[in-house]
C-alpha cells in the first residue's frame, strides 16, 4: 500500500467511488472530443482492434483483481472462524486447571476475543492497527505464559490431561492468531490498482469516443455499464478491504456468537 493510504486509511472505503468517477470523467471526455472530431474531420475512423485490444487487457486486470480479492477473503475468513474455534478449544479445555487459574485464564481470554472484536474499528492510519496488533500480541503473551505456570499447578487428577490436550491447543491459537496478524496487513501491491485505474479510464475514454465518432449513443446501455461497473469495483473492494467496507457485525459472527456463550 502507497504511504498516502497507510496513513489514511479512512479514504479506502471511497476507492470504489474514486474509481467509479473516473471511468464517468472519462467517458464523458471521450465522448465529447468524438463529438468535436465528428464536426471538425470529415471522415474518422476508429481502430475497432486496437479497443477491443485494450477492452480484452482491462477484462484481463479486472478479473484478475477480482480472483486475487476473492482468495484474500476467503483466508480472512477462514482464520476468523480458526480463531473463534481454537479460543472456544482453550477456553472449554481451562475447566484442567485450578478454580483460581481457570477463572484467569478465562478473563485473558474474554479480552483477547474483545481486542480481536475491536481490531479494526476507527483506523486513520497503518500506525493504528499496528498498535492494536501489538496489544493483541501482548495479551497472547500473557496467555501464554499464564497457561504453561498454570499447567504445572493444575490438579493431580487433571494433569495429564491439560499437559496432552491444553497445551497443544494453546499452540494452535497461538498461531492461528499469529498468522491473522500478519495476513491483515497483506494486500496486493498498489501499482496493480493504479494499472486497473488506468485501463479502465482509458477504456472508458475510448468508449465515448467510438459512441460518438460511430453515432451510437445508447445511454441506456451507457448507465447500464456503469452501474454494473461501479457494483464490481464496489464487490472488489469490499472483499479486499472487509474491515473498511463491510458491516463488522458480519464479518465478527463467529466471534459474537462465542462471546455470547462466554456470557
Amino acid at each position: 500500500m502507497p504511504n498516502f493510504v497507510e496513513n489514511h486509511l479512512n479514504i479506502v472505503k471511497y476507492a470504489p467511488l474514486i474509481f467509479f468517477v473516473s471511468i464517468l470523467t472519462f467517458l464523458l471526455i471521450g465522448w465529447l472530443f468524438g463529438r468535436y472530431r465528428t464536426r471538425t474531420t470529415e471522415h474518422v475512423v476508429v481502430r475497432d482492434s486496437l479497443a477491443t485490444a485494450i477492452f480484452g487487457l482491462s477484462a484481463l486486470v479486472l478479473g484478475f483483481t477480482f480472483s486475487n480479492a476473492t482468495d484474500h477473503y476467503d483466508k480472512r475468513v477462514s482464520l476468523i472462524r480458526d480463531q473463534a474455534y481454537s479460543l472456544n478449544q482453550v477456553y472449554q479445555s481451562s475447566n484442567y486447571l485450578n478454580p483460581t487459574d481457570r477463572v484467569t485464564v478465562q478473563n485473558t481470554l474474554k479480552q483477547i476475543l474483545e481486542l480481536r472484536m475491536s481490531k479494526y474499528e476507527n483506523l486513520k492510519k497503518m500506525d493504528d492497527l499496528d498498535a492494536n496488533n501489538n496489544v493483541l500480541a501482548q495479551s497472547l503473551t500473557t496467555l501464554n505464559e499464564e497457561i504453561n505456570k498454570a499447567i504445572g499447578r493444575a490438579p493431580v487428577g487433571t494433569k495429564d490431561l491439560a499437559d496432552a490436550i491444553l497445551r497443544p491447543q494453546l499452540a494452535h491459537l497461538l498461531d492461528v492468531f499469529q498468522e491473522g496478524i500478519l495476513n491483515g496487513k497483506h494486500h496486493p501491491p498498489a501499482i496493480i490498482d493504479r494499472f486497473l485505474l488506468a485501463l479502465l479510464s482509458i477504456g472508458a475514454l475510448l468508449s465515448g469516443y467510438s459512441m460518438a465518432i460511430k453515432k451510437e449513443e445508447d445511454w441506456f446501455l451507457t448507465v447500464l455499464y456503469l452501474g454494473l461497473m461501479g457494483l464490481a469495483l464496489y464487490v472488489i473492494f469490499s472483499l479486499e478491504f472487509p474491515h473498511q467496507l463491510q458491516d463488522p457485525q458480519v464479518l465478527n459472527a463467529d466471534f459474537l456468537k462465542l462471546q455470547k456463550v462466554w456470557q
